[in-house]
């Protein structure tokens, strides 16, 4: 059985440092492209389908992402309602509270001329 945590956005980022996971964003496209951060899997939320969730890896901590941390609440229910076998991370705050503690992220190029 599933569980879910939350963890801070520091703790999530001391976790990327020392173990291996699989950052999941469950965002629109749209919010994608603004900012993620880095190496993250994009599967948003208007076509999530636990069936296509990648299957759980040994020592692998997966981490939900989505923009204020309510969405990937929602992402996680349906991976535990679907019998999904690993415990999973929710982004306390979501990208927000991850911008907002100054952590790394991968911003859209801004639009400019030539």
């Amino acid at each position: 059985m599933s569980a879910l945590i939350d963890l801070s956005p520091n703790a999530v980022h001391e976790l990327l440092d020392k173990e291996p996971v699989l950052l999941v964003d469950v965002r629109e496209i749209s919010e994608y492209s603004g900012k993620h951060i880095q190496g993250s899997l994009m599967l948003p939320m208007s076509v999530f389908d636990p069936e296509d969730f990648p299957k759980p890896m040994a020592g692998v901590h997966v981490v939900l992402i989505c923009a204020l941390g309510k969405r990937s609440v929602a992402a996680a229910k349906m991976l535990i309602d679907a019998g999904y076998g690993a415990p999973l991370i929710n982004l306390e705050g979501g990208i927000k509270a991850w911008a907002e503690a100054g952590l790394p992220l991968v911003m859209a190029p801004e639009d400019y001329s030539i």
